[in-house]
């Protein structure tokens, strides 16, 4: 009995000794992720245990955000840590934490980091074709990191039409087809959308973008008028009144036009 305590004590002390000098170690030197092999090359290696690799490779790239980015250039960690996650993505497309983990860290640390997210996300996308959030994340990837509204637009509204999506998923995706330029296609989906829709006050709601849509419908043909009569864009929206138009019409807050000569946009200003 004594010869076993005296054994657990040193197997103990040793996993201690092992542990503490480990620590000094990354105390000393920062870990840094590294390139991993290919993910083609993976794939082969692994055979059918490929679904592990990813996992192997979420688990590594997951322990170095948690501890190994602090005061670190982000750059410097960027590529190894984007081939991970696309690495992981490709071995088990179907592991939904990947995909959580590369819109948590990538968007964030570059424009082109936000391309590489959302190439990650598409792959998600087409094994998962029921799952919302992926959309999203393309979606807001797009609005928010690459200021484009209207491919944000896009995906958000592919996003709205998945099983158990949130119903202001649409409208957010018809706001933002005015923030990109698409007044047609925002005033389409929200005529969509409230012809679907059951909640009076939703529909209310509907209601009162749609006029604003509306609104901005009238100004946008008065555009085309002027530019297929003059062969130019009008300077100001001001210059359309009053051949074009009676006079400019109002927008009811948040709402207001911008117009950057040709693209006529409709932001809802926060």
């Amino acid at each position: 009995m004594m010869a076993r305590v005296a054994l657990f004590a040193g197997l103990l002390l040793f996993y201690l000794f092992t542990f503490w000098q480990q620590e000094k170690g990354v105390a000393a030197t920062p870990p840094s992720p590294t390139h991993p092999a290919p993910p083609l090359i993976q794939e082969i290696a692994l055979g059918y245990l490929k679904q592990l690799g990813g996992e192997i490779q979420f688990i590594k790239t997951a322990v170095f955000v948690g501890g190994g980015i602090t005061m670190r250039d982000r750059l410097e960690y960027a590529p190894p840590l984007a081939a991970r996650l696309t690495a992981a993505a490709h071995l088990h497309p179907r592991f939904i934490d990947t995909y959580y983990l590369a819109q948590a860290v990538l968007p964030y640390i570059h424009d082109e980091y936000a391309e590489l997210a959302n190439d990650i996300h598409r792959r998600g996308m087409a094994v998962l074709p029921d799952n919302f959030v992926l959309p999203f994340f393309v979606g807001f990837n797009h609005f928010y990191h690459l200021k484009d509204p209207g491919q944000g637009a896009g995906y958000l509204h592919q996003a709205g039409q998945k099983p158990g999506a949130p119903v202001w998923f649409g409208h957010l995706a018809a706001t933002l087809a005015g923030e990109g330029g698409d007044i047609y296609g925002g005033l389409f989906w929200l005529r969509a959308m409230l012809a679907a829709e059951e909640d009076e006050l939703m529909q209310e709601r509907y209601r009162h973008s749609i006029s604003m849509f509306e609104r901005a419908v009238t100004v946008q043909e008065a555009v085309l008028a002027y530019k297929a009569e003059r062969a130019e864009y009008p300077s100001t929206l001001t210059e359309l009144a009053p051949d074009y138009l009676p006079a400019l019409p109002e927008f009811d807050p948040p709402f207001e036009l911008s117009w950057q000569p040709p693209e006529l946009r409709l932001l809802r200003v926060r």
